[in-house]
Formats: C-alpha cells, structure tokens, sequence
C-alpha cells in the first residue's frame, strides 16, 4: 500500500486514512480497530466479502475505501480511466455484493458510497451535481480499463441507477460509466486537481455535469468519437431546443420551439436522480407536476401543458413560455423594486394584471391575484420564491409546482426561508403558506437579499430577515411596505390571512402589534460582549483545526490557510490572549499546523499558501506561544510550489510578497538578520515577477455594467490592481526600491484615474452589491486609497478612498454576507480606516451601523450571535468568510483602527480628538 495520498474524491481531496498514519478507521481481513460507524450494515458486509483478500478497508465519510494490500499497492498512476457503478439507494449492498468479488480479481482500488442513506443524499445532489449516481468509483490500473469495465457492465445489465453527468456510459443497458480523472492528490489546493500529459499538457481534473477528455488520453471503449445525437437538440422528435435555461442533477430545463414556432419550455427529469425514501424521483415529481398544472388548466398566471413525453429513461413536461426573465434575475440585473405601496385597486380594474412599473405594489397584486385563482382550485404551490416568478408581457407568471399539493397531496420539499419556515413534512398544506412565501419573494423584490436562514429557530429568522428590510428601506415613505411583507411573514396563517384581505378590499396595512424588528444600535457595552464571545467561540472551535489528512466537507487547503483555516484564525486569537483558554487554543493550534503532513505541500501564496501560515507560526512564536518555525526547507524533501501567475493578493506574487515582506519587517525587529535577509531577497523576487509581467498584462478599463457580478473584479485587492500596488507601495517604502516605487506610482495612478467611474457605477440603482467588497469592489480600492495617500501626503488620493467609503456605505443595506471577503466586515474595515485617517466620526458612526447590519444577517441573540459563513447558511470560522473576520472588524471597531491582521501597515491617522 502507498504511503501517499489516497484515491482522489470527486471534489478532489484525497481519502483520508490512505497513509500509515490516516485518521480513518482501519480494518484489514474484517479486525476492527476503533469503534463502528453511524452505517454499520454496508461496512460489516465488506468485510466479509474482502476478508482473506489481500485488501485494507478505510471507513472515511461519506466513503467506505478499499485499497490494494502487499506487492499490488501503490502500482496506480497520479491520473487515468476510472469507472463508476451508478446504484439507486436501495439496492447499493445487492451491487456491492456483485461487484466486489470482481474487484478481488484486480489489482484496482475502490470506494462506495457509506449506506444507503449517504448514497440517497448523493443521488439528490445535495452535495454536488457531479457525485449522482457515483454509489462505487473504481480505479483500476490502464492495462485493466477495457477489461474490468466490460465485465462490470455485463455482470450488471439491466440494473438501474442514475444517470453519471461527468461521464460516458460503457453500454446503455448497464449502470457502469467511466471518465479520465485524477487518482491521487498530492496538493493541498485546487492545483492539485490539474493534470499534466507526457507532452507537458495540463487539463482540469475536476468533475463537473458534462464529460471531457484530455487530449493525450484514448478512449479505452470507443474507437472514434460517437456523432453529436440529435435527441440532445430535438424532444420527442418535434421540439427543438434553442437555449439552455438551467442545469440540474435532477434534470435540465430548455427554451424550445416546436414545428410552428410556437416557445415552449421543455422541463426534463432524470431517471432515479433524487429519490426519496419512498422510490419517488425526478419522473415522480414531473408527473405530480403534471397533475397540478393540468388542474390549473385556464388559469392566468401559471403555464399552460404541451406535452407530457418520455424520451429513453427520461421524463419531459412540455409548456408554454410565461417569459425570458425570472423575478431573481431580473433584480440582481435591474436593481430592487420600488416600495410604491398603495392599496391595490380591486381585481376587475386590472384583468391582466400588467406590471408597468418596477413597483411593489403592481407585483404584489398581481401576485396575489394569480395566488387566489390557484387555491380556488385546490393547490398549494408550496415553492413559491423568486426564480419562480417568471416576467413576461408585462406581468407575473408562477412556475415550477413539483412539489405543490394538490387537494392536500404535496411531496416532500421545501426552500429555507421561503416555504421551509412554515412547510412541515407530513403536515397538512394550506393556501397561507403560499402567504408567507409571498412575504419572503416581495422582500426579496424589495431588497434584493433572500431571507435569514442560519438560525434553527425560525422566528430568530423571521425577526432578522424584517431588520434587514427596515435597514434597506427606512423611514415613514417606506412604512407601508415594511407593514406588508411584516403582514405576510407573520408567524400566525390567521394573521397572515388577515394581511391578504386587507390588500383585496383595498384597505391600508393593519398597524403591526407591536414595533417591527430594526437593526440594533452599538453601544459599548455591547461591542466588548460581542468580541469576547465571538473570541470564546472561535477557540473553542479552534480544536477543529487543521483538518487531518484530508480537509473536512467543503473546507480547503485542510484547513491550514490565512483565508479559510488555521492561520486567519489564529492570527486573529493571537489579538484576545487575555481571554481564558485563548492563549491555550492558539498554542495547540500552532502546534498541530507546524506539524501537519500537508504544510510542505502548500505554495508560497499569502491566503491560500505557506506564507499566510508561516505569518501565524511567526507571530505565535513572538509571543512566546510556540517554539518559532523554521523557513521553509531548501533540502530534500517535498518543497512549496511557487505562486501562481495571477499576480494577486489571494495566489499570487503580490500576496506572497505581501507576507513576506511582514515577516521580514518581524525578523528585523526580532535580531534575526539572516532570515529577514532571506525574506526580504524573496519579496525582492516577488516585485521582478510582478514587473516582468506588467507589460504582458493588458490593462482594464472601468466595467460597462453595473449590475455585472464581477463588479471592480480587475481593480479590487483580492484579484485586481489595488492589491498588486499596495504590495509595490509597501515594499517601496520599506526598502525605497526606485522601480518597485515607480510602478507603485503609476499603478496608484491609474487607480485614481478610474475610480470615479466605478464609484458612478456603484451608484446605480442596479449596482450589484459586491461593488461593495472587499475582494473586488470599492471596499478593497478604498483601502489602499486611503493607505497610500496617507503616506504620500495626497489628500486628493485620500478623499477618494473617503468617497469609496461613503459608496460601501450606502451599497451596505444590500449586502448579505457579513465577512471580510465579499461582505460587510470588509466594508466596515474601510470605513474605520477612513475615519481615523479623516478624524470624521460620522464615519465611525457609520462603521457601528454596520456591525448593527452583522447582527441582523447573523442568527442567535444579539449579545452572543452566530455569524453565517458565506453560505448564508451555516457558521463558519475562517478570517475572509467566517467568524474570525467578523472579529478582525468588530476588534479595530472597538479599537477605532490600527494596522490589518494580515499586514504591518496601517493608515496614518489623522489628528482628532475622537476616542472611546
């Protein structure tokens, strides 16, 4: 058996518990060597079925691995053919018991999916699109491909299972697929997913919903490339698909025509992808769909049925086309309604409810109205959210009713905060659930943000999602409109039933009960219980960092990194040594990251690399917290790649630079001279490669739109320009380096000269929120403005980082996430930086405002919340999306500035007389 990494997941990561010393449970020939797993039934039976055979079992969620034992281990390339045996839930140990003895036979090694339930979730595509239907992945040596594969797929002819995206099918009556992919991941980041040919050649390695093929490989079961199919441009030999709307594991949706030009949507359902418990999937689903739209015949406002096909194994619903825009798109592209709240007129003045305007209460009415005509005939849409809610000719359309209930039939499913706050499995459906979804669609039109969904508790939800409105739209103008979506989200059907007739009979909204919820105001006492739970927290949590031999679910680089790990983390704790059990926390952390088998694997990178965590275990050390790590090793042995080419912050030279030119500035400080030596000739290397490039680097212009997702992207301080001349100004001035500062110069130049542009854009109604971040927005320009024109005397360069500041500001209201990368605690960071270098407390005012907005995103009380990661969905810790970023901000709040976690520079201040 190797001692390196394991087979590589799907997502890439390595299994854990592949090398001598893995954090999986080991079992060999069936002797159990640590407790049982939650899913014993599958994992007893592969041990019976390997036992005497040579293989090594390894329980790792959410898989169970099987590796070669003896002289066959470790004879597997980095990258090859691997084939995969789709399975429906509840006949994966039937499959596994067919398909290992054929494994046994070779010298392959394997992975299957934990039980029944783990395969379940998997064939939804909770996790990833690209893992449906992959219940055993097979990695067998290339001399053994065709052989295997062949055997596999007539052993289990005539079985079902879901269809694999990522792959081809071997034979179309059997389950068995097959891709070239990675085998083994030898990185701890996205590089490592990237594969390389005899001829130097590199292609992603990553799966994804659609198959490819690198060019040096030859596909091991055809001779030639089979010819493009027509079923994938023509339906039921009469439906044409011109656009692809949506891509789902469950199935795809199209724009098509049919033979007389007429559009239609062509919804497709895959065959046993996402099936429940009770074997209802996809087709399932469709059907259901059917039934209600086919009960809604003749009412406005919903799609009328075409057709109700299959095309092989697949199911397609053929309807008409409402429009070319849902609600989602057309507010994240046009800007948020207008809260123009008046009672709506009486339906017989509006028959076709048309939609003019861009207001509120046209949308509402029209809504409602297509939403009564519904319930009239026994349906309860049950998925009511805005992508879908289709515009078109001027109105509202409603779509999607797969898991609606029809006369009180309605399958499982529901959206967090939409219909999950007032839907119950099992529990009977009524046409005021449909009411509280309305709430949350018109919040969503007015705002432009989806609801508070990370706290278990809903009305912890319902409380926050109504501050968020209240803080985006506030004052009497608006008061009608905050009442009604308050009226609709009411906890109480009866209340929200009230809410709706008062809107029928034209009636002004109700007084609420009592004050709508509204953003807390940050007093001192607060903010010092806020950072010293928040610290609490992110130490206990500490424990869970770094990942072992493979990252945990959804946590890359194992959880190491300044960006997401135990770096940010622990460069943030080493701020709260006076806590109880902080100085604790950060020194074990330190402990484990220094000895962590990934760490020499890392590149020189400063957020996602080695530099971010050498800046920990630096600081660490001159705390006397951990013994100082030594520089990484020139020696033999396993050596950090270089950055990469972007040039950034986040991988590249300017962040790498970035770091090493603090850890210099440290060195220096500490007596250490050869060392600092050493770092300083490598952020030295850093400004060469930064200079070479520059002139083969295109220079952006400003973007043409405001609502573009990509907002500042070339110009902000993750991946843009500001990053790379902070880095230059930096070095510059620490070593007045004349080409490192002529470049600084110029770049801060072109900075300037393209700021008001994108200060403009930002201003729009339209404007996309991250024009607000950090990452690639006026956040991040907005830093290095005010930085730079500190040190250069430029009051000029410094009022335009001021006028980024009052942008974000403004742009805050509207911004969900609450971290440092794309979200509000980098947008607070800017306006601290601004007001200590102004001496403007406004702007301080206006920092506290938005810690207030942190607490209306976040879920549990006020005084010891729990901030979402950028999920919106869950906590997380790291420093760019997680709690250890929200604490950067809330600590330089209480502090009222001083330098950035990450660097050692911080805006000169100006002199005032503010203070706490």
């Amino acid at each position: 058996m190797s001692t390196g990494p394991g087979p590589a997941d799907e997502d890439g990561s390595a299994v854990r518990g592949s090398g001598p010393h893995g954090a999986g449970r080991v079992r060999s020939g069936g002797r159990e060597t640590a407790a049982p797993g939650p899913e014993r039934g599958l994992e007893e039976r592969l041990e019976r079925l390997i036992a005497g055979g040579g293989r090594r079992l390894v329980a790792d969620d959410p898989w169970l691995c099987l590796f070669a034992a003896g002289p066959s281990a470790g004879e597997l390339p980095g990258h090859g053919w691997k084939l995969h045996v789709s399975a429906r839930a509840e006949d994966l140990s039937r499959v596994v018991d067919l398909v290992v003895p054929v494994l046994l036979r070779y010298a392959c090694d394997a992975k299957f999916a934990r039980g029944a339930s783990e395969l379940r979730a998997m064939n939804a595509g909770e996790r990833d699109a690209a893992l449906v239907g992959k219940a055993v992945t097979v990695y067998p040596r290339p001399e053994d491909v065709t052989a295997l594969g062949g055997e596999l797929a007539e052993l289990l002819a005539g079985w079902p299972g879901p269809r694999v995206l990522s792959d081809r099918r071997i034979r179309p009556d059997a389950p068995v697929y097959y891709r070239y992919g990675p085998f083994r991941v030898s990185g701890a980041d996205e590089a490592a997913l990237v594969m390389t040919g005899l001829d130097g050649v590199r292609f992603p390695g990553r799966a994804g919903t659609r198959y490819r093929q690198p060019p040096w490989a030859a596909d091991p079961f055809r001779t030639a490339a089979p010819p493009v199919e027509r079923a994938a441009r023509l339906i039921g030999g009469r439906y044409r698909i011109t656009a692809g709307i949506a891509r789902s594991p469950h199935g795809d949706v199209y724009r098509a025509v049919d033979a007389s030009g007429e559009r239609m949507i062509v919804k497709q359902a895959r065959a046993y992808a996402g099936e429940d418990a009770d074997g209802v999937d996809a087709r399932g689903r469709l059907r259901h769909e059917h039934a209600v739209l086919a009960a809604l015949s003749g009412v406005d406002g919903v799609p009328r049925v075409r057709e109700h096909l299959r095309h092989g194994d697949d199911e397609y619903l053929v309807t008409t086309d409402c429009g070319p825009q849902d609600l989602r798109r057309d507010v994240l592209g046009h800007g948020p309604y207008q809260s123009d709240v008046t009672p709506a007129p009486s339906r017989s003045g509006t028959a076709d409810g048309v939609t003019t305007s861009r207001g509120i209460t046209a949308l509402a009415g029209r809504l409602l109205a297509v939403l009564d005509d519904v319930h009239a005939r026994g349906v309860v849409v049950g998925d009511l959210k805005p992508s879908n809610v289709v515009l078109g000719d001027g109105t509202a359309y409603l779509v999607d009713f797969g898991i609606s209930a029809l006369h009180g039939d309605r399958p499982a499913g529901a959206t967090p905060g939409y219909s999950m706050p007032v839907y119950r499995a099992g529990g009977p459906p009524g046409p005021a659930d449909d009411l509280y979804a309305l709430g949350a669609t018109l919040h969503f039109a007015l705002t432009g943000m989806d609801p508070v969904v990370v706290d278990r508790d809903h009305a912890v939800n319902r409380e926050r999602t109504l501050a968020c409105l209240a803080a985006a739209l506030p004052g009497a103008a608006h008061r009608p409109a905050r009442e009604l979506v308050a009226g609709l989200l009411d906890a109480d059907p009866v209340r929200r039933a009230a809410c709706a007739q008062r809107w029928r009979n034209q009636e002004s909204p109700a007084a609420p009960a009592r004050r709508l919820p509204a953003p807390p105001r940050i007093t001192p006492g607060l903010l010092d219980e806020l950072i010293t739970h928040t610290a609490a927290t992110c130490a206990t949590a500490a424990a869970e960092l770094p990942a072992g031999p493979r990252p945990a679910p959804g946590q890359q680089h194992f959880g190491l990194t300044l960006y997401d790990g135990a770096a940010g983390l622990g460069l943030e704790l080493l701020h709260h040594m006076e806590q109880p059990g902080v100085r604790q926390a950060v020194a074990g952390l330190a402990r484990r990251t220094a000895r962590h088998p990934a760490l020499p694997s890392l590149t020189a990178a400063l957020h996602i690399g080695r530099t971010g965590v050498d800046l920990f275990l630096d600081s660490a050390a001159a705390l006397g917290t951990f013994p100082p790590p030594p520089p990484p090793s020139p020696g033999p042995g396993p050596r950090p790649r270089p950055y990469d080419d972007t040039g950034d912050q986040i991988s590249g030279a300017a962040g790498a630079g970035t770091g090493l030119l603090a850890l210099a500035r440290r060195a220096y400080a500490a007596g250490r001279t050869e060392e600092a030596d050493a770092r300083l000739a490598a952020a030295g290397e850093c400004v060469r490669a930064l200079l070479a490039a520059d002139g083969e680097r295109e220079h952006p212009e400003p973007p043409g739109s405001a609502a573009a997702s990509e907002a500042a992207f070339a110009f902000g301080f993750a991946h843009g320009r500001a990053g790379v001349v902070h880095f230059l100004h930096s070095y510059h001035r620490f070593t007045h380096d004349p080409a490192a500062g002529a470049a600084a110069r110029r770049g801060l130049a072109g900075l300037v000269s393209h700021t008001p542009r994108l200060l403009a854009l930002a201003a729009r109604p339209e404007a996309h929120r991250r024009y607000g971040s950090w990452c690639r927005g006026l956040a991040g320009i907005g830093t290095l403005l005010i930085e730079a024109g500190g040190h250069e005397d430029d009051p000029r360069t410094i009022d335009l980082g001021v006028r980024c500041a009052r942008a974000c500001r403004d742009l805050a209201p509207r911004m969900s996430p609450v971290s440092q990368c794309c979200g509000l605690s980098g947008v607070g960071e800017l306006l601290i930086d601004a007001a200590a270098s102004t001496g403007d407390d406004t702007l301080y005012r206006a920092a506290q405002d938005v810690a207030g907005l942190i607490l209306t995103r976040s879920g549990g009380t006020l005084r010891r919340p729990l901030f979402p990661d950028n999920t919106l969905a869950a906590s997380g810790l790291g420093w760019a999306t997680g709690s250890a970023g929200v604490l950067s901000f809330l600590r330089r709040l209480r502090d009222r500035g001083g330098p950035r976690l990450w660097t050692d520079s911080a805006p000169p201040a100006a002199q005032s007389s503010f203070g706490r």
